[in-house]
This record gives structure tokens, C-alpha cells and sequence, in this order.
């Protein structure tokens, strides 16, 4: 080989190996973004000190404040939020967390959605498999309940 033909294969070597290196580097910095993003996607999702900060209990019968057809839609992860009446308390709340009434958001599991049923007393919050029982609309503890469950269902 000449040496001509040797600095002009060298030459291409390093190209090759320089593309090479910035395509790992490329790609190893495309999967710590990822890595970072990921990790704060689930950020803020479940409140500090675990599942049991989440108020509410099991519950698996959800008929007895709901029609067939809410139920099956709690089970796609809308949050129902049952009483007498509709305190502004709550309408806030289901403002605040998926916006007015919406029946594409309730057939696609994402609603907060307000029930009025006499005889109810104080406030009942319902998610797939979950209730929580309050006296007070304003009670903070139905936040962190909606904004848990919502969007979670059955499975």
C-alpha cells in the first residue's frame, strides 16, 4: 500500500470512529432523558409516606349509590363524589379536577363526576373498589381521594 493510500484510509477510519463515538454519545445522552422524564412522570402522583396516605377504604359495592351505568363507568376510573345536594365545595373540586360535566371524559374514565342522591348524608366519594365517607364537602381529604383514583379503574 502507498502512503498515500494508507493517511487517506486512516483518515476514513477516524471519521468513521469519530460518527461512531457521537452516535453512542447521542444515543446515551436520547436514553438519560428519557431515564429523567420517566422518573418524574410519576412525580407528585401518590402523596408522601405510601398507598396507606391515601384516604379512603375498600369498598365493593358501589350499586348502592350509583346506577348501572355509573357503575360500570367507575370501573374505567371516573371518581363519583355522592350527596344530598351539590356544595359548592364539591362543584370546585370537580372543577378543578377534570373540568364541567363531560360525557366523553366519563366514558373514557377521566371525570369527576357530582351525584345527587336524597338521603345521603354528609358526602360519599366513590372510585373503582375505593369510598370514602365525609361530613364535610371541603373536607381536604377528597381531594387527595379524587386525585388519586381518577383515571385508575378496575385493573
Amino acid at each position: 500500500m502507498s502512503g498515500q493510500h494508507q493517511r487517506t484510509r486512516g483518515r476514513s477510519l477516524r471519521r468513521i470512529g469519530g460518527a461512531a463515538l457521537a452516535l453512542l454519545l447521542g444515543l446515551g445522552a436520547v436514553a438519560l432523558l428519557i431515564l429523567f422524564l420517566n422518573s418524574r412522570d410519576e412525580a407528585g402522583v401518590q402523596p408522601a409516606g405510601g398507598a396507606a396516605a391515601v384516604p379512603g377504604t375498600a369498598f365493593d359495592a358501589p350499586e348502592r349509590y350509583l346506577d348501572g351505568r355509573q357503575t360500570r363507568l367507575l370501573a374505567r376510573g371516573n371518581v363519583y363524589l355522592v350527596a344530598a345536594g351539590a356544595p359548592p365545595a364539591l362543584t370546585a373540586l370537580r372543577e378543578e379536577l377534570s373540568g364541567p360535566p363531560d360525557p366523553v371524559l366519563e366514558e373514557a374514565g377521566q371525570a369527576v363526576v357530582l351525584v345527587r342522591r336524597a338521603g345521603v348524608d354528609g358526602v360519599v366519594a366513590l372510585a373503582a373498589g375505593h369510598r370514602l365517607v365525609t361530613d364535610d364537602p371541603a373536607d381536604p381529604r377528597l381531594e387527595r381521594f379524587a386525585a388519586h383514583w381518577l383515571g385508575r379503574g378496575a385493573g
